[in-house]
């Protein structure tokens, strides 16, 4: 597609996209020091994760990168019936598993990979008491690209098969919204892993909108799921697409703390509550609800696979422009263990086109691309008919304020009302919440909802849903209390509100799990960083 039908497919989206090219206020996160590796902690799992590598004191090199033909990821709900495929897909993994448990390419030492990395194992370089952390941010989604690249090339040694490629789960399709087959079907396959959600395996719809404790989720099942998924994924790219840190997260440095709290992408809060869906819902909810032990799933790396996709495709919607031209983005640097047996550094200014890395994905529909009825969802339908009278609703005011087992309205004021198309290519209009801080180490999801008001009061329903904080089990910054933010567009949610005209917005946050503190609830206007997308 070019862009102009990308935009119209998503429904006349007027804004541009990603906001790049800050300037650096510190420097770019660098690699940390391995032979400083410490133990991991999780909030369901305790302090003393022992999941440092096994190469700590190993030579440093930068990586060469491939030079193989082009590798083609496929969708897992199609390759169930390629024998040949799957044999070489399992025999890779029990060839993995068969491993010395300290040799580098185990599996369960690949899944130590992302526990150090995200559970704490690691301090940034000349910042002893700041954790490398890469959720919640604008690496997010560049070394998780890494990360799999390695274990897909690793695999493929093991079998000497230069050409294979992990599947990816294709979630955002009608098709593949339930989990994976080659996964759950056979219990004696290495692909298998006994802690899950039993409850969720076929012919159960995955939930964009499920967490612990709110099994209901979305309110909706069957058919009208399906179509509530696709709408939340349109929904997703449609407002993100002017700003990249709407999609892929806020800025890190050298130097910042990274956690739960922090503004991180809307992409990111979906992956979240697959990782719910799939893990245990009982504490300490392994392997996939906790980022300690998610490796350990071999689902894992196709839930990513398909998280990577879906960036491959939101880079396509902006013309492979380059998000965050920031040097503090593009010279961040990670190290890992290669398909050569050598430690390698990278960088993600190296990643940003899969061509590089010698990968590309299959060709499949993209349903949330067509068409939809985005009506109200079963929730706010609800609302309606329980509700019947217009309820007076207050400013956020200037004292934090408490998010537990009932929802929060506010009334918040708009910057400017009527913009012209114009201005709406120069700015993307952005609710933000800010002073986030979760009471509690466990799992935590709040939803937003925005409403046209009446006057200075509040419609019988939420209004339409704009966006989530989603949090897995998280044990914290070595017990410091955060507070971050969260940052949603809502340029072409007010046009399909048909609010454009309304000075103020009554604002919903909806809890799901967990108890917050909010310190404040404002809409900015932000400069977008491709402002000619049309």
């Amino acid at each position: 597609m070019d862009r102009r039908d990308v935009l119209i497919a998503l429904g006349g989206l007027t804004g541009g996209a990603a906001a790049a090219g800050k300037m650096a206020l510190a420097a770019p996160v660098m690699p940390p020091d391995l032979a400083t590796c410490h133990d991991a902690n999780s909030s369901g799992l305790g302090d003393n994760l022992k999941c440092c590598p096994p190469y700590t004191s190993a030579d440093i090199v930068d990586y060469t990168f491939p030079e193989t033909p082009l590798r083609v990821r496929r969708a897992a709900h199609l390759v169930i019936n390629d024998h040949e495929y799957m044999e070489k897909y399992q025999e890779a993994v029990k060839k993995m598993k068969e491993l010395p448990d300290d040799h580098p390419w185990n599996f369960y030492q690949q899944a130590l990979i992302h526990c150090a990395y995200c559970n704490e194992a690691y301090d940034q370089v000349d910042f002893p008491t700041v954790p490398v952390q890469v959720h919640y941010s604008w690496l997010f989604l560049p070394w998780h690209r890494y990360y799999l690249h390695f274990y897909e090339r690793i695999l493929g040694k093991l079998i000497d098969d230069d050409t294979f490629t992990l599947p990816f789960w294709n979630f955002d399709s009608d098709d593949g919204m339930t989990m994976p087959e080659i996964f759950t079907v056979d219990t004696s396959s290495p692909l298998y892993n006994a802690n899950r959600d039993t409850s969720h395996y076929s012919p159960a719809i995955l939930d964009y909108k499920y967490s612990y404790g709110n099994t209901a989720g979305s309110g909706e099942t069957g058919k009208a799921l399906v179509l509530a998924n696709l709408c939340y994924m349109k929904k997703t790219f449609k407002q993100s697409l002017p700003l990249a840190e709407l999609f892929m997260g806020d800025p890190l440095r050298a130097g910042q703390e990274a956690d739960s709290t922090n503004g991180f992408g809307q992409l990111e809060s979906i992956h979240n509550a697959i990782h719910m869906w799939v893990g245990t819902p009982e504490s300490p909810h392994i392997d996939m609800g906790d980022f300690s032990t998610a490796g350990k799933d071999s689902i894992f790396f196709s839930l990513h696979a398909n998280v990577d996709r879906l960036w491959h495709i939101y880079r396509m919607f902006r013309g492979n422009k380059v998000e965050f031209t920031d040097t503090d983005w593009l010279d961040s640097t990670f190290i890992f263990y290669d398909e050569n047996e050598q430690v390698v550094r990278v960088k993600v200014r190296d990643c940003l086109k899969p061509n590089k890395l010698r990968y590309t994905y299959e060709e499949v529909p993209i349903p949330w691309m067509n068409k939809l009825n985005c009506g109200k969802n079963t929730e706010t339908k609800e609302k309606t008919k329980t509700e019947l009278s217009l309820v007076r609703v207050e400013a956020f005011g200037s004292d934090p304020r408490e998010l537990s087992n009932t929802a929060l309205r506010v009334m918040v004021p708009r910057p400017k009302k009527s913009r012209s198309k114009t201005e709406k290519e120069e700015k993307v209009e952005v609710l933000l919440i800010k002073g986030i801080s979760v009471d509690s180490e466990g799992p935590a999801r709040f939803d937003v909802y925005i409403a046209k008001p009446y006057g200075d009061l509040a419609g019988p329903d939420y209004g339409d849903f704009a966006g989530t904080f989603v949090r897995l089990p998280h044990k914290g910054m070595k017990g410091k209390e955060r507070k971050g933010s969260l940052k949603l567009g809502i340029t072409s949610l007010l046009e399909d509100l048909e609010a454009e005209d309304a000075e103020k917005l009554v604002v919903t946050l909806l809890p799901r799990i967990g108890e917050f503190t909010i310190g404040g609830v404002g809409i900015k206007l932000l400069q977008t960083d491709n402002p000619r997308l049309l």
